[in-house]
């Protein structure tokens, strides 16, 4: 295999790429949907600064805590946990999308847990792609997984638009 695919050897590293592939499409996406959703609430650019800030302030505040948790447990199980919740708090949404405006306090709170687990999530992942390949093909895993991330941070916004 060529040194430009040469993580892709791994059975493992190929279902890591696909899963984080489509966790952050999701991701981008379902950050559109939330802004749409409160807007759509509550029609104030106040409410859509506030879903911003519900997101963003639990991964600034586990930053620290969520980086050792990851070194310290076991990787895949904070994973799994992780995006349990995730998919947990993302039928939440879509039960507080059919309620309507009376359910916009439980949209910024599914919010904050959505954030906690990302901020959990992450580090987990990002530490289990060196156990998925070997040493030398670890450059290639990484800027594979980079360029993916990268990717879905133009597609996934462009795609949760179009739905």
């Amino acid at each position: 295999m060529s040194s430009s695919s040469s993580a892709f050897a791994s059975r493992d590293y190929r279902f890591f790429f696909a899963s984080r592939v489509l966790s952050a499409l999701g991701h981008q996406m379902e950050v559109v949907a939330l802004g749409w959703l409160v807007y759509a609430m509550t029609e104030s650019a106040f409410a859509l600064g506030l879903i911003g800030l519900a997101s963003f302030f639990p991964v600034l505040l586990m930053s620290l805590v969520s980086g050792h948790v990851a070194d310290q447990f076991d990787r895949r199980k904070i994973a799994i946990a992780c995006y349990a919740l995730i998919t947990a708090a993302s039928v939440g949404l879509i039960i507080c999308a059919s309620i309507g405006r009376d359910a916009l306090y439980a949209v910024y709170a599914l919010t904050v847990l959505l954030g906690i687990a990302r901020s959990f999530s992450n580090p987990a992942t990002q530490a289990l792609m060196p156990t998925l390949v070997p040493r030398e093909a670890l450059p290639n895993g990484i800027s594979w997984s980079t360029s993916a991330w990268q990717t879905a941070s133009i597609v996934g916004p462009a795609l949760g638009g179009l739905l």
